[in-house]
């Protein structure tokens, strides 16, 4: 009679359990077991109404009762171990998990829970074997679709992750699938596709503010900086203490120009999520693109040294777990604007090489010691060269013939290129080369494969664009290290042994400028190419309006607070118009209310008088240099390739010589074709000769006329390559 009542009691409780009535269903399986203390099932729904009113040691006790009067019962097992995983007891966890497998052989559910569990401890292997399992036994499973998809897309292991959260797509679509196929794409490299999945995906669930944040995070990956703002700042609206979304915002302010807003949104970012190695790195570093003023390029640089030393205090004590965070973090940033703020950077650079070399030095010491020197193969020397930029980029159209034309009796050269996509500028150097390697590894892992190919020597075209190259270069990958020019300024490492500059570029006294051993090379030490391209018609010469056409065509972050005066000075004494390229967005808005106050100041209303040129093919581009009346050259960081594109056009460039190399190459280039008359002494010279060749065009068609014939000196690099080739055999020591 009481089993049958129990029965009864167990019946009513879980009617009205149906009925979403927990409270009046729990008294009733408190009945049932009191009546019958071997049913099984009410205990079990005695666990469930406890886990889902949170009260956990409640749950776990309902549920081992529930599992010792019947100890095949499987569900009971999972949902005891959901119980202590929520109570923090993996361990006793993990056993209850095995048992719910043990007595039901496939139960895709306890093997998914089993994974999730395994994935929390940091054992991402045996997750991926728990869902696999799952997988085998229900290969539609959705939720162990996703979650393998996404283990494998945090393990770079991209190619297995989409059909995995594709068929995830197919089986359940959702905001989260449409989420976790936007987040693939973004890792990919395609934000494009990111950010149209990341509105799929908020389509299906307005409430999902992760798909909001992904179109912001897209949205500046594609150079939307505007859209991006939008995102991330609804993002951060609706989730305030949302420490990712801040530190998105953050990178999407600098690179709007917003320097303050930047350093506030990132400082808001730290408060949120302080144990943040990455987000440590990024505010630490951040740098103005567009200073406002002079008083901005000091705070900055004392804001950059302020942060180089909370780094290094903050490495000094980090636990070893931690070094491996602080290591791939300092892989992805680097202080690329720091080039064009108008001082010396060597004071802040070399502090913050010294902590590059003291992080490899505690987080991956065996990367910290030059290797010995090795017997050589062949008797040649074995040359690795490592950059971002094996392909159609300035880089490359400098230094690819460093490597495609040393002596192969001499040398035996490996590309090592670490950049994300490939072209046929790529594809033509791997060609000429005896190895060629599209690394897209780990920061540590490519260091060790480029050490344990035994390199005599490591070139690195570039430091300082490209942040993986910057820790790579902090490493000991050879018993020698290079840096070339690409990025025209010291690298500030202790581990780099010379600097290979340019003759044509360097100053009397330049090794002062530099912390690695300064190596002139002859001309611009470079093998630079013609690129082959012919020159379509510029359009803007109809936005001219009859009016002299004057072009900067140099990066906006290039032009300092001081040559705003510049323009305005040479606005103000002519009726021309200014012409700039870039992208149009919250950067050049900036940019024009800059230079509206300095064009204030020399009484100039701009009035249309300057008009942003957006991004166009290169052939448009050659155009416009063509096109252009007058070609000025920015001071502090000069035009390198823009430049070598004029002059194999017979285009003048209006230039300065700075006091450093990177503002000086376009003077070098002009020293070179031996032509006076395109290189100011100062501010005001600068503006009377470019008002002199605007009025004169004569003048101006005659300079043009001199240096069509002489261009082909700056496209001779043959001392170039056989000065290099000796720079490498010879004995250059490593830095002790």
């Amino acid at each position: 009679m009481s089993a049958a009542e129990a029965q009864r009691q167990f019946e009513l409780g879980l009617a009205l359990h149906r009925q979403g009535q927990a409270g009046l269903a729990e008294s009733h399986y408190l009945r049932a077991v009191k009546l019958d203390p071997a049913l099984a099932d009410a205990w079990h729904l005695l666990g469930v109404v406890a886990f889902q009113a949170g009260q956990l040691p409640k749950a776990a006790k309902h549920f081992r009762q529930a599992v010792a009067v019947r100890p095949g019962f499987a569900q009971a097992w999972n949902n005891l171990a959901l119980a202590l995983k929520a109570m923090d007891e993996p361990e006793a966890a993990r056993e209850a998990f095995a048992r719910a497998l043990s007595v039901r052989p496939e139960y895709v559910e306890a093997a998914y829970n089993l994974g999730i569990l395994q994935q929390q401890a940091g054992d991402a292997a045996a997750a991926e074997a728990s869902w696999r399992q799952a997988l085998q036994w229900q290969p539609a499973h959705a939720l162990s679709l996703t979650n393998l998809g996404n283990l494998l897309r945090m393990q770079g292991r991209f190619d297995e992750a989409a059909p995995l959260l594709q068929r995830a797509e197919d089986e359940a679509p959702s905001g989260d699938s449409a989420l976790n196929l936007g987040l693939l794409a973004l890792d990919r490299g395609d934000p494009v596709q990111a950010r149209a999945l990341a509105a799929e995906a908020a389509r299906r669930d307005p409430s999902l503010v992760d798909a909001l944040e992904l179109e912001g995070v897209a949205a500046r990956l594609a150079e939307d900086v505007d859209g991006a703002l939008v995102a991330l700042e609804a993002t951060v609206a609706r989730e305030p203490r949302r420490g990712g979304a801040w530190f998105e915002l953050g990178l999407a302010r600098g690179a709007a120009g917003d320097w303050p807003g930047s350093r506030a949104a990132l400082s808001k970012a730290r408060s949120l999520d302080g144990k943040s190695a990455k987000l440590a790195w990024h505010a630490a570093l951040a740098l103005p693109a567009l200073p406002s003023d002079e008083a901005e390029v000091e705070a900055a640089l004392r804001a950059f040294g302020e942060g180089v030393d909370r780094l290094r205090a903050r490495i000094a004590k980090a636990p070893p777990a931690e070094l491996a965070e602080h290591f791939e973090a300092a892989a992805s940033v680097a202080p690329f604007h720091l080039a064009y703020l108008p001082r010396d950077p060597l004071p802040v650079l070399a502090p913050f090489g010294d902590l590059l070399a003291a992080l490899v030095a505690r987080a991956v010491p065996a990367l910290a010691e030059p290797p010995l020197p090795r017997a050589a193969i062949d008797g040649r020397l074995r040359v690795a060269f490592v950059s971002a930029y094996w392909t159609r980029h300035t880089v490359s159209r400098y230094f690819a013939g460093f490597a495609t034309a040393l002596d192969r009796a001499r040398f035996a050269v490996t590309v090592w290129h670490t950049g994300a996509s490939t072209d046929a500028d790529s594809a033509a150097t791997a060609a000429a080369v005896e190895r060629f390697e599209h690394a897209r590894e780990g920061v540590v892992a490519l260091a060790d494969r480029i050490r344990g190919s035994s390199p005599d020597v490591v070139v690195f075209p570039d430091v300082g664009m490209d942040p993986r190259q910057q820790v790579l270069a902090a490493c000991r990958l050879a018993p020698r290290q290079v840096v070339l020019y690409g990025h025209p300024l010291t690298t500030g490492l202790p581990t780099v042994d010379v600097f290979a500059g340019a003759a044509a570029l360097e100053p009397a006294g330049a090794d002062a400028h530099y912390r690695e051993r300064l190596v002139r090379l002859p001309g611009l030490g470079a093998m630079p190419r013609r690129w082959d391209a012919q020159p379509e018609p510029a359009p803007f010469r109809a936005r001219a309006a009859g009016r002299p056409a004057v072009l900067c065509p140099q990066n906006l972050s290039k032009i300092t607070p001081s040559f705003d005066r510049v323009l305005a000075r040479i606005l103000a004494g002519s009726d021309a118009r200014l012409f700039l390229f870039d992208r149009e967005g919250p950067l050049s808005r900036r940019y024009l209310a800059r230079l509206s106050r300095a064009a204030a100041a020399e009484g100039v209303a701009l009035d249309g008088r300057v008009q942003l040129l957006g991004a166009c093919p290169y052939p448009e581009f050659l155009g416009a240099l063509q096109a252009a009346d007058l070609v000025l050259d920015t001071p502090w960081f000069s035009g390198g390739g823009t430049s070598l594109d004029a002059f194999a056009l017979g285009v003048p460039v209006l230039t300065t010589r700075s006091t450093a190399a990177r503002g000086r190459q376009t003077a070098g280039m002009l020293d070179l074709m031996g032509i006076d008359g395109l290189v100011a002494a100062d501010d005001d010279a600068f503006v009377a000769t470019a008002l002199a060749l605007l009025r004169d065009r004569a003048r101006h068609r005659d300079l043009g006329a001199l240096i069509a014939p002489r261009a082909g000196v700056l496209f001779d690099g043959a001392a170039a390559l056989a000065a290099f080739s000796d720079l490498l055999a010879g004995t250059v020591a490593p830095r002790g």
